[in-house]
């Protein structure tokens, strides 16, 4: 047979397949499409626009700035595409805008000098410099470096007072410098204090309790000069160091204050728990008041705590948790030892002066010390009704705190035992007898009834044998001067063994007060449970005004609990 013979036969067989099998008709197609579309795409492949950077503005920056690369070909959406810099690829988040001729980005924080390259797929644009401005050498200056704090002024505040001679307690200063700190955490500022007898000069701070920080930032702090601050020096305190001392010269043309007979105090006081019983694990919360920062009682050292609290410090209380898994009838104890130092205090008030305003008092303490409370029931109709009584017409505060101290101190009997702590204390009114914690309840309502700031306060007196009541007592705000203690309750005889019996009690304690008063609060500590279900234990009439003491899971079913006065084992 001929080739052509032979040709035409297998020309015929593949034609003859091809119209009786549809298979091989797909295959033919599918290979045919397969063709097609690997020339389209080798073709697109190869002639597929190559990403160009025609400029990077600015060429020279820092971590954080916003640099723009424009050029062309950087396709419509990034998808993969990418950006690099000195070889390490940013993060999408550094990304803000994308096109075709643009892009916007944030310098990264490990930015480093080096090339700018815009990848598309597998195209790679021609390298960009980009120099990180912070990895360019520079001439070294020699300049001193100030790492501590720094005041280079201070000024009374003219909204506060037009003058230094015009300031007074209450007022606010502005302190301006260098490395206060952004924020003030744990940095304090420092005013010289009036203490009798003293061999050195003594300072108080600015109280938290007070709101005395109106502003703090590292170049300016706005505080108000705190009670029992005297004209003298300021200085700040902060974690990296203190300032050098600048003058002040402010006078409390009101009268002055003095803080006499210091004293330090090893204090006390422990808890048990005992004889749980539970359905389930449980836990016992225990709310240990802390001893009160303020101008008669300026800080406050733990010596021992045992076990370790939860919380060291939590709403001016120490925090300890007992779990339990079962029934546990062994006793628990908790112990808590404080070192304070505790002045008395004098004042000498120039009652022509006293105004009638509260413009020296922040308007947050302001609404605490003037409101009705859980504590202070100032807008019962009783105690609004006796205090218009009281002062009649009289306008000047102090006079109007003087009346209402002599009134109660002459008209109240005072009772030396506790009452029930359940019992009313505007009983007083009614039964002209009552305890200190009656006494200092009503003195601090009438006078807040007068628009008089003012707090009742709490802790416990020692005596002269290291022996120690619980007790109670008032102070209230005078404008220019601060606060002005009183207890009521010693001033109208409450017996007790005294450390000087020479004192005239009813005149003394209007205005002064001894070093013998340890303080564990001052007004109510408005408190919420951890959980709402939890059973609350409270203690009226105890060392301390809390909304509650103990806090126990809902599932125990009782146990017992023993708080321990507070006492003081030593005296220094």
């Amino acid at each position: 047979m001929s080739i052509r013979a032979t040709r035409v036969k297998q020309t015929d067989t593949v034609k003859y397949y091809f119209k009786k099998s549809p298979l091989i008709r797909l295959i033919i197609l599918i290979a045919l499409i397969g063709l097609i579309l690997g020339g389209i795409f080798i073709f697109k492949y190869n002639t597929r626009p190559i990403p160009y950077i025609d400029a990077i503005t600015p060429p020279v920056g820092s971590p954080g700035d916003v640099v723009v690369i424009s050029g062309r070909n950087f396709g419509k959406n990034r998808d993969m595409s990418y950006v690099e810099f000195a070889g390490s690829k940013l993060t999408a988040s550094s990304y803000l805008m994308w096109t075709d001729n643009t892009i916007k980005l944030v310098v990264p924080s490990n930015v480093q000098n080096g090339l700018v390259i815009v990848g598309t797929g597998k195209l790679q644009s021609s390298p960009a410099f980009f120099a990180n401005i912070t990895d360019i050498p520079t001439e070294v200056q020699e300049v001193n470096l100030v790492t501590g704090p720094v005041i280079t002024s201070i000024d009374v505040d003219p909204k506060s007072a037009p003058s230094w001679s015009k300031a007074s307690v209450g007022d606010v200063i502005v302190i301006t410098g260098n490395n206060f700190g952004d924020t003030r955490g744990q940095s304090k500022v420092f005013f010289t204090s009036n203490v009798d007898g003293s061999e050195s000069v003594e300072v108080i701070p600015a109280l938290e309790d007070d709101f005395c920080y109106e502003f703090w930032s590292d170049t300016e702090i706005r505080v108000r000069i705190p009670d029992g601050a005297a004209a003298g020096y300021v200085y700040v305190d902060t974690p990296s160091g203190k300032t050098e001392t600048k003058e002040t010269f402010f006078s409390n043309g009101v009268g002055t204050k003095t803080f006499t007979d210091k004293k330090f105090f090893l204090v006390s006081y422990n808890v048990d728990i005992a004889d749980i019983v539970t359905k389930d694990s449980s836990t016992i919360t225990l709310r240990c008041p802390l001893p009160v920062i303020s101008a008669s009682q300026r800080e406050v050292e733990i010596t021992e705590v045992s076990p370790d609290p939860v919380l060291m410090n939590y709403q001016k209380t120490m925090i300890h948790q007992l779990n339990v898994e079962r029934n546990l009838s062994e006793k628990t104890y908790f112990k808590q030892s404080f070192v304070l130092p505790v002045y008395g205090i004098k004042t000498d008030v120039n009652e022509i002066k006293v105004s009638s305003k509260n413009q020296a008092l922040s308007d947050v303490l302001y609404a605490f010390a003037t409101r009705s409370d859980e504590l202070i029931p100032s807008e019962n109709e009783k105690i609004i009704s006796l205090a218009s009584s009281i002062v009649k017409a009289e306008k000047n505060p102090y006079r109007k705190a003087r009346l209402v101290y002599n009134y109660m101190v002459s008209n109240f009997k005072i009772e030396n035992d506790f009452r029930k702590g359940e019992a009313n204390p505007l009983d007083l009114i009614e039964r002209k007898s009552g305890d200190s914690y009656d006494f200092a309840v009503v003195y601090t309502a009438l006078l807040r009834a007068l628009d008089i700031p003012s707090f009742a306060n709490c802790g416990v007196l020692v005596s002269p044998d290291l022996s120690t009541r619980n007790h109670m007592w008032s102070e209230f705000y005078i404008s220019g001067m601060g606060w002005i203690p009183v207890d009521p309750a010693l001033g109208a005889g409450m017996e007790y063994k005294k450390w000087d019996e020479e004192i005239d009690a009813k005149t003394f304690y209007f205005g002064n007060l001894d070093s013998h008063h340890i303080k564990f609060s001052r007004g109510i500590n408005t408190q919420k449970p951890f959980y709402q279900d939890n059973k609350i234990v409270q203690r009226p009439r105890s060392f301390a005004f809390q909304m509650f003491w103990e806090e126990a899971s809902a599932n125990i079913d009782k146990y017992s609990s023993f708080w321990s006065d507070p006492i003081v084992k030593g005296i220094y």
